[in-house]
């Protein structure tokens, strides 16, 4: 009995032994067969839809990848240890499950592979839509800046520009800035200089004497303007006078005229008789112009002798300038002062052309404007004029008796004053003598 028992137990354990290896055997059989051909599914899977993309995905996400092994491998273990406590029934239907499992499974995770990959594929897309976008923001953005820049560059190539002119302005010469100036702002400038002229009395001086030149100097004497400005301080000098007196001169009406065109009214003013005050006042308007144009065509011939001046127009100067002086004598006593003042500035510069009519009136033009005026209340200038005269001549009976006579409708006593002065230096020997004695007496 013994003996028997013992071979029992030596086969139980035996077969026991036996049995277990086989069914690991077939564990590990159908387990290699499962592995293989997932692999093999997996493999092909993945070559046939997309090896690109699973070398990106395992380039992408090596950690998931790595994780998902484990997992597995935890879960076969469990596996494991269930079969080995569970029939084999229980482990061949296990087997049967996992069979499935494991082949759905593969085609899962294949499935979720080619999504994720899909999915990995767009996020680097979306990641390089992104750069992409950047790259063009980045393109955009220089070509903004070069733009910026360019618009820079022309603002200080603007700016360097308007510099220049600027500069080019400092360096004009001061004759060449004067030039540029209007009338009108030669006229501001005059005023900045307290000069009190205007285009008209410009004009009146001008027609007095056309030449520019000596017109300026005379205005630059009146107002004592030599060296009181600074061209590069104030903008303005004595220079400017001369620019203003000869725009003023290119504007006006004060260009000489032919000679023929004189002719006519010389013989008007030759044959003209005195009538009344508003006529005379009209004629000696008339022939002021006109005796305007025949100084203007002396001083723009250069002739100063009265005899050549006739053989230039045709006409007798020295009668036209006597008749003119009777008329201008008749007519001032009723005008005005300024009136005077005018008349006696150019006549001068008639006489002081024509020198030899300057040595045959001087006297005689000296006292009619003393004359006129003492006429209209200026006595102190007409009492200077007639003390100069009488300086400067021997024979004094006819001057004083002007000068005492002048005096009889304005101031008697002082008339009589004058003409017993005059007994000092003058007896009966001259022409006059019976009329100072008249003033004298009367």
């Amino acid at each position: 009995m013994p003996i028997k028992t013992t071979k029992k137990v030596t086969n139980k354990k035996v077969v026991k032994e036996e049995t277990k290896p086989a069914v690991e055997a077939k564990k590990e059989e159908v387990k290699t067969a499962e592995t293989k051909k997932a692999p093999a599914k997996k493999a092909t899977t993945k070559k046939a839809v997309k090896p690109v993309v699973e070398v990106k995905k395992e380039e992408v996400k090596p950690a998931e990848t790595k994780k998902a092994p484990a997992k597995k491998a935890t879960k076969s273990a469990v596996k494991a240890k269930k079969e080995e406590v569970k029939p084999a029934e229980t482990k061949k239907a296990l087997a049967k499950k996992a069979t499935t499992k494991k082949a759905v499974k593969p085609a899962v995770e294949v499935k979720k592979e080619e999504v994720k990959p899909a999915e990995t594929k767009k996020a680097p897309a979306k990641k390089a839509t992104k750069s992409a976008v950047k790259a063009k923001k980045e393109e955009v953005k220089p070509a903004e800046t070069k733009k910026a820049t360019a618009k820079k560059t022309t603002k200080k190539t603007t700016t360097k520009k308007t510099t220049t002119k600027k500069v080019t302005t400092k360096k004009m010469t001061k004759e060449e800035q004067y030039a540029k100036l209007s009338l009108d702002t030669c006229l501001d400038l005059a005023k900045a200089m307290s000069m009190n002229v205007t285009r008209d009395s410009i004009i009146q001086q001008l027609i007095l004497n056309p030449d520019v030149k000596s017109v300026s100097k005379d205005l630059v004497n009146k107002y004592q303007l030599t060296g009181k400005f600074n061209f590069e301080e104030d903008g303005y000098d004595e220079g400017l006078v001369e620019v203003l007196v000869s725009k003023v001169y290119e504007t006006a009406d004060i260009k000489p005229e032919k000679a023929e065109d004189l002719q006519a009214d010389v013989d008007h003013a030759l044959n003209y008789k005195f009538t009344d005050v508003v006529a005379d006042g009209e004629e000696y308007k008339a022939q002021f112009d006109t005796m305007r144009k025949v100084l203007m065509i002396a001083q723009h011939k250069d002739i100063h002798d009265s005899k050549k001046l006739d053989e230039e127009i045709g006409v007798d100067v020295e009668k036209f300038v006597e008749e003119f002086m009777d008329l201008a004598y008749s007519v001032l006593k009723t005008w005005k002062y300024e009136d005077v003042d005018y008349y006696e500035h150019f006549i001068y510069a008639v006489l002081s052309q024509l020198e030899d009519l300057h040595d045959t009136y001087r006297n005689r033009i000296m006292m009619d404007v003393a004359d006129l005026y003492i006429l209209h209340g200026d006595y102190g200038l007409g009492d200077a004029d007639y003390g100069y005269i009488l300086r400067e001549n021997q024979i004094k009976d006819y001057i004083y008796y002007r000068y005492a006579s002048i005096y009889e409708g304005v101031d008697k006593d002082k008339a009589k004053q004058i003409a017993n002065q005059a007994l000092q230096f003058v007896d009966d020997r001259f022409t006059y003598y019976p009329n100072i004695i008249a003033v004298l007496e009367g």
